[in-house]
């Protein structure tokens, strides 16, 4: 699978990453990692016209602006493997945002996933994934429940994330706003 997510600022990039450690750590939670970087989703697709996009996605962040989303709590995907996530608020400007982009990305993708689709995103920092048995994720939240997740983060870009034989996923390249 390939995406295209916006990395989280230097700070909440920081803070996810220790909270990967501190559950690695404390719990063996490592799954995370298949995707080393901190970030929150818009599109994700079976493969991508690597040209389109390149070119797409130029044009799209030279027109855009950073912005900020707010997360809050902590939120659970269920089923046979549950996922735990810090949800962002998804607001008219972000849902705006992401529709855009959507669209821009619809014709230089092949196999979009629906569930990334403008009716059912629901943007998040995944912070457990793979590896939480049910039995784990309760300790995980019993842990984290205390915590404060009402963050503010700036978001200045756009990357697109691919798959590698060997490296699984790789950051292939960030493009900031406004051209920048």
């Amino acid at each position: 699978m390939q995406a295209v997510v916006s990395l989280l600022d230097d700070h909440y990039y920081r803070l996810t990453e220790a909270l990967w450690r501190e559950l690695e750590t404390q719990f063996g939670v490592c799954g995370v990692y298949s995707t080393p970087h901190p970030h929150f989703s818009y599109h994700v697709a079976r493969s991508y016209d690597r040209d389109a996009l390149a070119s797409r996605l130029d044009r799209f962040v030279r027109a855009a602006s950073p912005f900020q989303v707010r997360t809050t709590g902590l939120g659970i995907f269920t089923g046979t493997s549950p996922v735990l996530y810090i949800p962002i608020v998804r607001d008219l400007a972000l849902s705006q945002f992401h529709q855009a982009l959507w669209s821009e990305l619809a014709a230089c993708a092949s196999g979009s996933l629906a569930y990334y689709g403008p009716e059912q995103w629901l943007p998040h920092i995944t912070i457990g994934v793979g590896d939480i048995h049910h039995d784990l994720l309760a300790a995980v939240v019993r842990l984290l429940s205390e915590r404060d997740f009402r963050w503010t983060i700036t978001i200045d870009n756009l990357a697109f994330v691919e798959e590698d034989a060997v490296q699984g996923q790789r950051l292939a390249f960030k493009l900031a706003f406004g051209g920048g």
